[in-house]
């Protein structure tokens, strides 16, 4: 329950801050009628009447509320404070009614309740406050219908009506009417709310309730808009919106040009729809409207997707949504705005991040019956696992997919069954209220409501029927491609084994048989040196060349061997702590560190990989080893080692102060036995090494060098 208690002050010193209020008064002069502000200004001047003061203090609450709710919530408390000193229980329940609607506007629907239950409290002890109640009970379903109770909402609109009747207020009868009709609205039942605001519409017209008029015609302008008849729509929208202008009523200036934006945007008048949600966003930022600030940013990002593929725009004014929804707590707006991020996030192929999303849908709609998020939430997931070939779980929720929407089918029976049954009462109710049927007519509309009835419930019987159909064929679709996947896959296999096997067969027998002549050729040039020590020089240079010839030969076939019969593979997948792979890879070549003094300079902290630890020492120490191998003559070896963490993958470049590789040599040193600098040992199939690797790990190996320069290769590996 609100705290309307807070430290009373005496009121003695809320007196003395009628000037504030007067100056307040004098602004309200140049958008108010004069004999209004001249009322108020009689009163606040008149010290000793009270209640009067109290009065005042609502209606500047009122001027305020929509526009400026904070500043409206200041002069409603005065109000209740000054009541409950003053006993003027009348004066309190304005105030608290106040305060609700206040908190309504501010998207506190939680609160605005809190304060509803406190006013129909303070109603029950005064019973001549018939139209008091009223106006709270309107209140009450205008905020369950915003929070989503439908049922809750029509079953408070109809006790308002019954007020009202009682009453004989045409205004709150419209009201009631009016709302009522608008959630028919939203569940697809165009013809019950059109009955329902064509009756408003003339009660209005006749009794000249022009504000009550102006808000039928813009719900009326709703309904064709749900029904696809969007330049009739726009014609009645737009009637309202000059009206609102012409009144200066921010709030529902904003809400008539979000409609009418919606409107464009159905139209894919995307530029007009842009420009009419832009100038919604703008008032609502002014007044403090936290709820509609969510709903615009939605609305533009949604533009922004739809119409111009503009993903970076679409995902901050959709996040900027989520933020705002997430301030004023409100699961709908939250649940909202996390899907069209999955949304945006499976355009652009991110589907890992776009599951992430859906999932966090699923979790907040836990607790709100949002049946239609979540049949997108569970379409969004399947199609996502789909596209990175996870079947069974793009299976799973195809299925679960399906079955909400089943749900969702099966719901719209139950409404457009109560919806046949409350167009009914609501004839009967119009009969007794108007004296206009007689009880046949009334018997004639029971008969045919119940015909229709059971035309419709037949025809949407067998429309369940022939869906369940449709989905069951999906779903054998579906798996009848993923068995013939599997066996395509089995296949594929079997004949890469097979492939395997004989490649490597093939490669030790070549092996062999090329290094037996090599044998032969490095003996015999040996044993030709020995016989023949007085050979010239030139010829025991030619001996040495075919010496050296076959044994750079024979270490080729070995490490050719070596390649083709070593099976690289994943065995066990972890998170790796990246400076201790490099703490061991530096121990592995202390000797060789030592002997050319080299200094290897590594980040503190290193971004975590997931893969094979042997794996990854391995190419850590093959690229430091290159850098510590391919050094000029005169200059001490210098390695640096470097990573950064993105939201997408890991980086980490190796980078030398070594020889460097010339440009026309850069795309061919990942090769098998490409080797560009003969004064160096090596067969060449160590970059190859690592770039298998590497891309067993899902990454990517390059380079950036220039010759005399040094060499960095850059290893990315995504998350």
């Amino acid at each position: 329950m609100p705290n309307l208690q807070l430290s009373i002050q005496s009121y003695s010193s809320f007196m003395k801050s009628r000037y504030l209020i007067f100056f307040i008064i004098i602004i309200f002069s140049f958008t108010t009628k004069a004999s209004s502000v001249d009322s108020l200004l009689r009163v606040v001047n008149v010290e000793k009447k009270d209640i009067n003061t109290v009065n005042a203090l609502i209606k500047i609450t009122k001027h305020l509320r929509s526009n400026y709710p904070d500043s409206a919530a200041i002069y409603a408390n005065q109000a209740f404070r000054l009541s409950k000193k003053i006993g003027f229980s009348e004066g309190s329940n304005s105030a608290v009614y106040e305060l609700s609607v206040i908190e309504y506007y501010k998207g506190n629907y939680d609160k605005s309740l809190e304060y509803i239950v406190l006013s129909k409290e303070l109603l029950k002890k005064e019973k001549g406050l018939k139209r008091e109640l009223a106006s709270t009970l309107l209140m009450e379903g205008t905020v369950y219908k915003k929070m989503g109770n439908f049922s809750k909402a029509i079953e408070i609109y109809n006790e308002c009506l019954q007020v009202g009747k009682e009453l004989k207020d045409h205004h709150f009868w419209i009201l009631a009417s009016n709302n009522k009709a608008n959630i028919y609205r939203r569940q697809g039942n165009h013809d019950v709310a059109i009955q329902m605001l064509e009756a408003a519409l003339e009660l209005s017209q006749k009794h000249n309730l022009k504000k009550d008029e102006i808000m039928v015609l813009g719900n009326i302008g709703l309904v064709y808009k749900s029904q696809g008849e969007y330049e009739m729509a726009l014609i009645y929208l737009k009637r309202v919106l000059l009206y609102r202008r012409e009144n200066n009523n921010k709030r529902n200036i904003a809400i008539n040009l979000n409609n009418i934006g919606n409107i464009y945007s159905e139209q894919e008048k995307y530029n007009e729809a842009l420009k009419a949600h832009q100038e919604a966003l703008k008032i609502r930022e002014n007044i403090g409207d936290k709820s509609g600030e969510a709903s615009s940013f939605l609305n533009i990002g949604s533009i922004y997707l739809r119409a111009f593929k503009d993903y970076d725009n679409a995902l901050k004014f959709t996040n900027r949504s989520l933020k705002i929804s997430e301030e004023i707590q409100s699961d709908n707006n939250i649940a909202s705005a996390l899907l069209a991020i999955a949304e945006i996030n499976k355009e652009q192929r991110n589907y890992e991040e776009a599951i992430v999303n859906a999932k966090s849908v699923l979790k907040i709609l836990k607790n709100v019956d949002r049946l239609e998020l979540r049949e997108d939430a569970y379409d969004i997931l399947s199609k996502s696992y789909e596209a990175i070939g996870g079947y069974r779980e793009a299976i799973s929720y195809f299925r679960e997919h399906q079955a909400v929407r089943d749900s969702l089918f099966s719901q719209n029976n139950r409404d457009a069954i109560s919806n046949l049954m409350q167009k009914h009462q609501t004839e009967q109710y119009e009969d007794r209220l108007n004296r206009q049927l007689d009880k046949a007519k009334a018997n004639r509309s029971f008969y045919l409501g119940v015909i229709s009835f059971l035309i419709v419930l037949g025809f949407l019987s067998f429309y369940s029927i022939r869906q369940k159909q449709v989905a069951n064929s999906k779903l054998q679709q579906l798996n009848d491609e993923v068995n013939a996947r599997n066996d395509e896959l089995l296949m594929t296999q079997n004949s890469l084994k097979v492939a395997n096997q004989d490649l490597n067969s093939f490669t030790r027998i070549a092996s062999h048989d090329l290094k037996e002549p090599l044998r032969m050729m490095s003996s015999f040039s040996q044993l030709l040196k020995r016989r023949n020590k007085n050979l010239d020089k030139s010829s025991q240079e030619y001996i040495i060349y075919i010496t050296d010839a076959a044994q750079r030969m024979s270490r080729m076939l070995d490490d050719m061997l070596s390649y083709a019969t070593h099976s690289i593979h994943i065995e066990n997948m972890e998170y790796l702590d990246v400076n201790k792979i490099l703490e061991t890879v530096k121990q592995n070549l202390g000797l060789r560190i030592e002997e050319n003094n080299a200094t290897i300079n590594v980040s503190n902290k290193l971004p975590q990989i997931k893969g094979q630890a042997s794996l990854i020492e391995q190419v850590f120490q093959n690229l430091i080893a290159n850098g510590i191998k391919f050094q000029h003559p005169d200059v001490t070896p210098e390695i640096i080692v470097t990573g950064e963490s993105t939201a997408q993958e890991s980086i980490f470049r190796i980078t030398d102060n070594g020889i460097g590789i010339a440009p026309e040599n850069q795309d061919k040193v990942f090769q098998l036995f490409k080797r560009f600098n003969q004064e160096y040992e090596g067969s060449g199939i160590g970059l190859t090494t690592c770039k298998k690797i590497v891309g067993l790990h899902n990454g990517t190996i390059e380079l950036e060098s220039e010759k005399g320069k040094g060499t960095t290769f850059i290893l990315r590996f995504l998350k």
